[in-house]
């Protein structure tokens, strides 16, 4: 009896002994077929302190090693399944440690930020974040907020000053990491925090920063007259991410009084060719009052000077019966892609480089030229003033330009013989692809030609890459159109949740 129960202890141990074997003998096609990927998968469901760190310990590992990305997503995954304190807090210490990979450190945060695990306090709130990458601190403030709000943060070993509480230290340490994403997820705002996200809205350095400190404006009323005071500064600007940001947060939590500063920005805008934003705000404004002016700033105006008041005296009392849905209307004169309405002033087209698009077909052409082609026809049809870059998806992003260019004939040209002189084939990084399309702030919208796969960079799994993608929108506001090649209707919900949760559509030519 003895002998059995000593077998049955040993059991889990032996077990992972041999599934940290596979996965770490796992670095060339050959010896991942060996098991490697169920291995990982297998690993992912162990609850265990020593499965926690196996995964730890293999994750950075596994960044160059053939089909290391299937690998580390079952790790990620392991992250987000952790239940116990002794898993989180090893997620915890790790992601505090400088050993660690960036990326690394990111998905940990990722992990105990969506978790259901508590944590101790005193490795949250570990100095070393304060002196990480600006990457490892955004997601290490959006996990310390959210392990807060939900109260999954043990404070039983955190040693404190004097009169100063558990709350107030939290507190403390998001206002000083000189990011909003943790102060976007706190259930209230002090005076002191609003006056904090008021100054990032209109003064941090990179746009997503801002973006982000609109949202956290927007989800609590006490920061509503402020973010009703930015509105003339994030408009002036040409950024995508604010902008968006202003308009989807007066939209989902009906900050009526912004009305009147949206009709202004719809009459700077006006004064450009008609893009994206002229008809998003016109949609925005529709959503709060219920009137249809469309993208007319002399009716909004008028209307607003005429009716506006009142308008807003009688919805402030009775806010929940005022609230309409958000539809956007598309103008006839828009360019389009396979028939795709697109509105935009900056544009990246993204072609997946897999062996799909060149073994695929549609009508006469591969899927690959038939892109190209629609390209060049796309392309010309922008206004003016557009600015575009292409980009193919390989192991690593390709771009097209060193940066985004005019719409000339010349450029046109290039970008088409770009597109068709790729060889698609190999492995293709999705996500990578769309953080190095929204890298410049001034991007609005990108136009994904794919089959809805990705077999290498950050992530590989669908469930992963949405996270990500919904992460990227509320930073960047990028909204994201898709064209889906492939009859997989696994893909085709994928790619569709894709552009939708980014305010776009998806079509299958």
């Amino acid at each position: 009896m003895i002998a059995t129960l000593l077998l049955s202890l040993l059991a889990p141990c032996q077990q992972l002994d041999v599934l940290e074997d596979t996965i770490r003998a796992a670095t060339d096609k050959t010896s991942y077929e060996r098991g490697a990927y169920n291995a990982a998968r297998e690993l992912a469901d162990m609850r265990s302190a020593e499965a926690m760190e196996v995964r730890i310990d293999l994750f950075d590992e596994k960044n160059d090693t053939y089909r290391g990305v299937y690998i580390r997503d079952w790790f990620f995954s392991g992250y987000l399944k952790a239940s116990g304190r002794a898993e989180a807090d090893l997620m915890a210490e790790a992601a505090a440690s400088k050993k660690q990979s960036d990326w690394h450190r990111v998905v940990l945060l990722h992990g105990l930020e969506r978790c259901k695990a508590t944590v101790s306090a005193d490795l949250m709130l570990d100095k070393a974040f304060a002196k990480a990458s600006m990457d490892v601190r955004r997601a290490w403030a959006s996990a310390l907020g959210a392990l807060f709000a939900e109260r999954r943060l043990d404070f039983g070993g955190l040693k404190l000053k004097k009169g100063v509480s558990a709350e107030e230290e939290v507190r403390k340490r998001l206002l000083a990491c000189g990011v909003a994403d943790g102060l976007l997820l706190l259930p209230s705002l002090s005076d002191i925090e609003v006056k904090a996200l008021t100054k990032l809205a209109t003064d941090a350095k990179v746009a997503g920063d801002r973006a982000i400190a609109i949202h956290a404006m927007g989800a609590h009323a006490s920061a509503w007259p402020q973010l009703r005071m930015v509105g003339p500064q994030v408009f002036a600007r040409r950024d995508c991410g604010p902008r968006t940001a202003y308009l989807e947060t007066a939209v989902e939590n009906h900050i009526y009084s912004l009305t009147e500063n949206l009709i202004i920005a719809l009459a700077e805008e006006a004064k450009h060719t008609p893009n994206r934003f002229t008809t998003d705000i016109g949609a925005a404004l529709r959503a709060l009052t219920g009137q249809g002016f469309g993208d007319s700033p002399e009716m909004w105006d008028k209307w607003y000077a005429e009716a506006g008041e009142a308008w807003l005296s009688e919805v402030s009392a009775n806010p929940a019966e005022a609230a309409a849905k958000l539809e956007r209307r598309e103008r006839d004169t828009v360019a389009r892609f396979f028939g795709l309405a697109v509105e935009t002033s900056n544009v990246v087209v993204i072609v997946d480089g897999s062996g799909s698009m060149s073994m695929s077909k549609l009508g006469d052409l591969t899927c690959a030229s038939a892109a190209a082609a629609e390209a060049g026809t796309f392309l010309q049809q922008l206004p003016k003033e557009s600015l575009f870059q292409v980009i193919v998806v390989e192991e690593k992003p390709v771009l097209g330009f060193k940066k985004l260019m005019p719409a000339s004939k010349s450029n046109r040209a290039k970008a088409v013989k770009f597109l068709e002189g790729r060889a698609y084939r190999g492995s293709s990084a999705l996500i990578d692809a769309l953080e190095a399309a929204t890298a410049d702030p001034l991007v609005d919208t990108i136009i994904l030609v794919s089959d809805g796969g990705s077999s290498s960079g950050k992530h590989q799994f669908r469930g992963h890459m949405l996270d990500s993608a919904k992460r990227l929108h509320q930073r960047t506001g990028v909204r994201i159109h898709s064209v889906l090649v492939t009859d997989s209707d696994i893909h085709e919900r994928f790619m569709k949740t894709l552009a939708e949760s980014t305010g776009g559509r998806m079509i299958r030519p």
